[in-house]
């Protein structure tokens, strides 16, 4: 079943907006302004500690990567685009840059709200979804500790190996530790499996 959502509110936020002066600047300030956001315009570039705000609303049109003081593959806080052309250069290049929502230009006086959560929402998203990916290299890394471990464990069980890695899961479970952590410390044992057997 699906969790209710909940209305998010973004009060106490503060906002950096890249763009030039104009009016869709002045709109978006705004707008945002009214859901009490702090704002803080900036141009032409963005610096070190605005990787402290909670969101970046950037002009996709007139804006490049120099203005950035991080790079593409890091992304420090959800960003929307401000986009006033369909290029194909451009939306991928916004994309690319981190935006997980956009405004068409020219800017009214709404639609800031929406765009606020879809953004929260997709940088919430691509966070998890990396943290998943960084624990799975870090243990596929580990892969070759837990084979060692299923080696011993078969030599020393003369069991196959099933049965070897169900005696680590055991381990594991027993411990309140990781399969990868289990291997460490059996393989780190000066009598691997044999000496866990005298302990128990």
């Amino acid at each position: 079943m699906a969790a209710a959502f909940r209305t998010p509110s973004f009060r106490g936020w503060k906002a950096v907006v890249l763009h030039r002066p104009h009016t869709d600047r002045d709109n978006i300030c705004r707008q945002l302004e009214r859901l009490g956001i702090e704002v803080e315009c900036v141009w032409p570039d963005l610096r070190k500690e605005h990787s402290e705000a909670n969101v970046v609303v950037f002009d996709a049109d007139m804006a490049h990567e120099g203005q950035f003081p991080w790079k593409p593959d890091i992304q420090p806080m959800p960003m929307i685009a401000l986009m006033g052309t369909e290029a194909p250069g451009r939306v991928e290049w916004a994309i690319r840059r981190g935006a997980g929502a956009h405004l068409n230009k020219p800017i009214g006086s709404s639609g800031v709200y929406g765009a606020l959560v879809v953004a929260q929402r997709s940088f919430e998203a691509r966070f998890a979804y990396e943290n998943k990916i960084a624990d799975l290299e870090q243990r596929l890394a580990r892969r070759p500790q837990v084979v060692e471990a299923i080696l011993t464990l078969m030599l020393q069980r003369n069991c196959d190996a099933h049965t070897a890695y169900r005696g680590l899961r055991d381990l594991a479970m027993a411990g309140r530790i990781s399969i990868e952590d289990a291997a460490d410390e059996l393989n780190a044992r000066p009598g691997g499996a044999d000496d866990d057997r005298r302990k128990a």
